[in-house]
């Protein structure tokens, strides 16, 4: 029993550590599980709220998005402490809001599976403010 006693400190540490170093990473399975929970939501509840069957993947994407490029830049470059800079940002869910509400709902083959709606780019925004919120802490 004593020997549990003199481990817990240890694995304590141990584990606070490996949480920290792997913030970015933790953060991004979160996202994407409550991602994934909200699609399944969107087909198993037809009568859910709107923003949540409409809107919420929406918020998701973008943070999931950045914290994936992220990992990814840090990982090649080796270097922990590389932010994406807010401008960089903010073109990039630009040029996603352009693309998904503007592009495939008017010029896409498939143009009648997509839908143009303001509400969508509001919470691309959103997630990007989110996403540098979150930036500053991993």
């Amino acid at each position: 029993m004593s020997f549990l006693l003199e481990l817990l400190p240890f694995l304590h540490g141990w584990l606070r550590r490996l949480m920290v170093k792997y913030r970015a990473h933790i953060l991004f399975c979160v996202i994407m599980t409550l991602y994934f929970i909200v699609r399944i939501i969107r087909v198993t509840l037809p009568n859910a709220p709107d923003f949540i069957r409409y809107h919420l993947t929406d918020l998701f994407f973008v943070p999931a998005m950045g914290l994936f490029g992220l990992i990814l830049v840090r990982l090649i470059k080796r270097d922990a402490t590389l932010q994406i800079s807010p401008l960089l940002l903010f073109f990039q869910t630009f040029l996603i809001a352009l693309y998904f509400e503007w592009y495939l709902p008017f010029y896409s083959p498939r143009h009648t599976e997509y839908t143009s709606d303001l509400m969508d780019v509001l919470m691309y925004f959103i997630g990007a403010v989110l996403f540098l919120i979150l930036q500053k802490r991993i």
